[in-house]
């Protein structure tokens, strides 16, 4: 199978960079998948999920909103925020939820019940990203960091 060069960059860090064969990202028309040689784009993408294919080895990603290029040269991903499983902390993410379940059931109104929102919804990606920790390689990140 060919593979393409991903890199996956936030504002504090390199995250990722190396060859894959398949990445699949979340868009807000819905998850789409990318190939090597596939047609050149340019795409926001929403909070969700990053799922990369290198050889037999699966990685997941939990990310924050950006946007992503793929060109003839590889994929670049721009987000605000990406963790693995292994750097995510389950205590933490069930008390992010928690808190941002209680703000919502007390009446959190404006600005307090947009961010309960988005903790609550960040928290359900960090979760099921967190459950693949076992079952799935770590991930290895450019030598370049």
């Amino acid at each position: 199978m060919t593979t393409f060069l991903l890199d996956i960059i936030t504002p504090q860090k390199s995250v990722f960079s190396q060859q894959v064969s398949e990445l699949t990202v979340p868009t807000s028309k819905g998850t789409i998948g990318i190939l090597s040689h596939h047609a050149p784009i340019f795409s926001a993408l929403t909070e969700g999920e990053i799922k990369i294919t290198t050889g037999n080895k699966e990685y997941f990603l939990a990310v924050g909103g950006g946007f992503m290029e793929v060109s003839a040269s590889g994929v670049q991903v721009l987000v605000s925020r990406a963790y693995h499983a292994d750097e995510l902390n389950e205590a933490e993410i069930r008390r992010g939820r928690e808190a941002a379940r209680e703000a919502i059931s007390h009446g959190a109104k404006g600005d307090d019940l947009a961010t309960a929102q988005a903790l609550l919804r960040r928290s359900f990606i960090e979760m099921k990203v967190f459950r693949r920790r076992k079952v799935h390689a770590p991930l290895h990140t450019s030598p370049l960091q």
